[in-house]
């Protein structure tokens, strides 16, 4: 069967399989198994009302080619937001130590969580696949008072540790010391007494 549109001739095969002409129908081929990455960077306040300037790396992939097309008009533009938004919220719920130290594998963990939550209620048809925060330091116009900040308290705990060292060597030296003069003590006592 050969169905005329005008200049447009179809040859159809048996079956459903009625297709309008372009541009009335259109085939988007979507690849969704290239990953996508974007970078992003900015001051975020935490918690303790600290500043700290993070840069994060994140991949993604397509997901949904439906949500990706047609419910989202540029989720390019949308993942960016929530990438900023969610490091916004982590950040900000989050010490600056935490964020320095000890705790970037969390922050991470959860940065990847919000914005995996933000794009799904978006209908963004984005999978995030991976987070990585590369550098979160204090801004450059601070740093040399963090650096100062950093010193005076790795001083503060060698003193401390210092000082307990020099406690546990004195006080068992003192109590020593004491109980020998005791027994001398006592021994001279007995000595007179005899």
């Amino acid at each position: 069967v050969v169905l005329r549109f005008g200049k447009y001739n179809r040859t159809l095969s048996p079956g459903i399989n009625l297709t309008l002409p372009r541009p009335f129908e259109s085939m988007m081929p979507v690849n969704v198994s290239s990953i996508r990455s974007l970078e992003d960077r900015g001051n975020m306040l935490t918690q303790d009302e600290n500043i700290v300037d993070v840069k994060l790396a994140v991949q993604y992939k397509v997901k949904s080619p439906a949500d990706y097309l047609f419910h989202d008009r540029d989720p390019e533009i949308t993942i960016r937001d929530a990438t900023e938004s969610s490091i916004r919220e982590v950040v900000g719920k989050s010490k600056m130590d935490f964020v320095l130290k000890e705790g970037r594998a969390e922050v991470v963990a959860r940065i990847k969580l919000v914005m995996q939550a933000t794009l799904d209620a978006y209908e963004a048809g984005l999978l995030v696949s991976d987070v990585n925060l590369q550098d979160a330091q204090p801004p450059e116009e601070v740093q040399a008072a963090f650096s100062d900040a950093i010193k005076a308290r790795e001083d503060k705990e060698r003193l401390k540790n210092e000082a307990e060292a020099y406690y546990n060597d004195i006080i068992p030296k003192a109590r020593g010391t004491a109980a020998r003069q005791l027994q001398e003590a006592s021994a001279y006592k007995e000595s007179l007494i005899a």
